[in-house]
């Protein structure tokens, strides 16, 4: 195997899932499977069949799903025999009301009418001569009022029971899904910086929020429920075998037809649910672009793209739905067909063949009884394993969301960073987005403690990218990257981040007041604490004067304004002191005099008592060339020029090519005494009438 970054000879490695073809790639369905070794069959044709994405089954993630029942064994005991109980008291209905109406008309045709109907006695089965233990306890004659006390009793007490067991059923599933929720969101932040700009938000969101309930209903609808049908099933078997076992087989004599009718709707009922979910996460994360992006999308009249779009979504989205309701519907007609057709079945050869069975009419009665009572937990089997298959892309979902791994993770053997005050040394990194397109090609530089370094390219070049590494967003594929002579590689991700901070060009804020955006980059910070860190950035004056409601301001999409907002993100950044901050475009929507005031904050941060070290990414030539004692201009995946601004001007090459392209405004630049910058000196001498802020 090629070292990390290493490329094998004669080219590129192909990444996983694709094979060469003539000189190109061409990629696998995801899921599918290529012949051994990648091998392409003759002619260079896949069969659609290789091509056809392997169908997942969430059958090995059941022992998963059972553990979260660890945490509510009480619960869950008590919902168990609760549902088992409520799950019988149909069965005692039927067996208790068949003897009712036998004993009332043995009186109605007796000689003392209905008044002898209260001393009549009747049982609960019907043993052959000569049975003894359970089957002749079951034949113990007792009294009507007895059996309408059972009756009566067992048809109340299923109600009763019912609802305990579903509001104790429901209180136990909410749990379950809350804790399993909050476990998909605490992994999700676990997560690489890779693995979110690779997705669609408004997918995500939905695999957090709504497929990750499918795991309980797993739990709580699949597995528990149709073991106590089961076992309720077989119990109700028994006890119609030993009345009639030729009854018994008439009655279920429609079965194997129910079966293949249900074998076909849940085909159906799963390939739409598969769908639907599929397109409900399209019309997500259309829904959720589209709000990110609408001023957008109104600046430039999108509109009716944007809403044919949408439309299109939702009819699918609305078409697929409609079909999984239509297949739900059908499996439930056929369930009430079967039950009437074998109803009438067993009334129809009890009448004719009852006596020869042994059946009298209250037996008949009870088997009449039974055969709904029975299809109910057989319906509940049979929706079961339907609501699996309509689940199954949901859990499988799930489980591959919590086994996604972060492709940053500490080592074993990690320890913790200690005080630093920059030296960062890059020395030949390596990094690619793919394993066939480096960003980075064996990138170095060494910027030092107290140092004011700009980094300087085209789009693309990968300046981010070196802030990304930094923090270990993502992993270097060779080479080291050290700061304070430390391999980042070997210290904790909290440690690093504790010291190294960043203000993004496109910063975060939450949906809060402005004293918790500042706090969010340190949440135990006190409010004057905020307030000194919004001092710091030079935002103290503009949040108390020129937002409305001050550090209580709610933020949000217009309010504050953009630079309002940097410099709020700033505040945030410097609350926590860092020793290496990054600054990726800090002043855009920022006027000439926050500009000014920025560059200066800059200088004095990284030559305080402390001695920081600053990065700043900037297309704002101006403010590179005010603030950074040198700059490194990347291209190509390399260091190409590195130097002070005059330094560069005076060489041909990319830095005087983009200085020559802006628009400089000279009141902004200052003039440098000494030609390789002032990091170890005094500041060099600032426009005229420059008040520091």
């Amino acid at each position: 195997m090629p070292p990390p970054g290493a490329m094998p000879k004669g080219g590129p490695m192909p990444p996983p899932g694709e094979v060469p073809e003539g000189g190109g790639m061409m990629k696998a369905a995801p899921g599918s499977v290529l012949p051994p070794g990648g091998a392409m069959p003759k002619g260079g044709a896949v069969p659609e069949e290789m091509l056809k994405p392997k169908k997942k089954s969430a059958r090995p993630y059941i022992g998963r799903s059972l553990k979260l029942l660890g945490e509510h064994k009480g619960a869950v005991i008590f919902t168990t025999a609760l549902t088992l109980i409520g799950a019988l008291t149909p069965f005692l209905v039927s067996a208790s009301f068949g003897p009712l109406v036998e004993i009332l008309g043995n009186a109605a045709r007796g000689t003392g009418g209905m008044s002898n109907v209260w001393t009549a006695t009747g049982s609960l089965y019907k043993a052959s001569p000569g049975s003894s233990g359970l089957q002749a306890w079951l034949a113990t004659p007792m009294t009507f009022v007895t059996i309408f006390i059972i009756w009566a009793a067992a048809t109340v007490g299923s109600a009763v029971l019912r609802f305990v067991q579903m509001w104790k059923t429901s209180n136990l599933e909410q749990k379950i899904v809350s804790e399993l929720q909050g476990k998909v969101y605490d992994h999700v932040q676990t997560l690489s910086l890779d693995f979110f700009t690779g997705g669609k938000t408004g997918a995500l969101m939905q695999r957090v929020l709504n497929e990750s309930p499918n795991v309980q209903k797993l739990v709580t609808q699949v597995l528990l429920t149709p073991i106590l049908d089961v076992i309720v099933l077989i119990t109700a078997l028994f006890y119609l075998f030993g009345m009639s076992w030729q009854m018994t087989l008439v009655a279920f004599a429609l079965g194997p037809v129910a079966f293949v009718l249900f074998r076909f709707t849940m085909a159906q009922l799963n390939k739409s649910s598969e769908s639907m979910m599929k397109t409900s996460r399209e019309l997500n994360s259309e829904l959720n672009e589209s709000l990110t992006g609408m001023s957008d999308i109104q600046i430039f009249n999108a509109q009716k793209k944007r809403s044919d779009r949408f439309a299109s979504l939702a009819n699918a989205t609305a078409g697929d739905t409609a079909r999984l309701f239509m297949w739900m519907h059908l499996t439930n007609s056929n369930s009430l067909i079967y039950v009437a057709l074998s109803t009438a079945l067993v009334l129809l050869v009890g009448i004719q063949y009852g006596p020869r069975f042994g059946l009298g009419l209250g037996e008949l009665i009870v088997f009449t009884g039974f055969i709904p009572a029975m299809f109910a937990p057989v319906q509940r089997v049979i929706t079961s394993y339907s609501t699996y298959k309509t689940l199954e892309p949901g859990i499988v979902a799930t489980y591959e969301l919590l086994d996604t791994k972060p492709t940053v993770i500490e080592r074993p053997n990690s320890r913790k960073l200690g005080d630093i005050h920059g030296n960062i040394k890059f020395e030949n990194v390596v990094f690619g987005y793919t394993p066939f397109k480096r960003i980075l090609d064996g990138v170095s530089f060494e910027i030092k403690e107290g140092e004011v370094v700009a980094f300087v390219g085209a789009i693309g070049c990968g300046k981010s990218t070196i802030m990304n590494l930094l923090l270990r967003f993502l992993e270097q594929d060779a080479g080291t990257i050290t700061i304070g002579g430390e391999d980042i590689t070997e210290v904790t991700l909290a440690s690093l981040r504790e010291q190294v901070s960043k203000l993004s060009q496109f910063p975060f804020f939450l949906k809060d007041t402005v004293r918790e955006n500042i706090r969010l980059g340190r949440v135990d910070a006190t409010d004057q604490e905020v307030e000194e860190a919004a001092t710091l950035a030079n935002a103290h004056d503009v949040i108390v004067n020129e937002i409305d409601g001050g550090y209580d301001c709610i933020v949000g999409d217009q309010v504050p304004s953009g630079g309002q907002k940097r410099l709020i993100a700033f505040a945030r950044c410097m609350i926590r002191k860092p020793e290496v901050l990054l600054l990726d475009e800090p002043t855009e929507n920022l006027n000439d005099t926050n500009r000014v005031a920025m560059a200066e904050f800059i200088r004095k941060y990284a030559r305080g008592e402390n001695r920081r070290t600053c990065i700043i990414i900037s297309h704002d030539m101006n403010f590179v060339h005010l603030a950074a004692d040198r700059i490194i201009v990347i291209d190509k995946g390399k260091a190409v020029q590195t130097g002070t601004h005059n330094e560069l001007l005076q060489q041909e090459g990319i830095y005087k090519t983009l200085y020559e392209l802006k628009n400089i405004n000279p009141d902004l630049l200052r003039t440098r005494e000494g030609g390789a910058g002032a990091a170890d000196g005094e500041p060099d001498a600032l426009p005229p009438g420059f008040v520091p802020a």
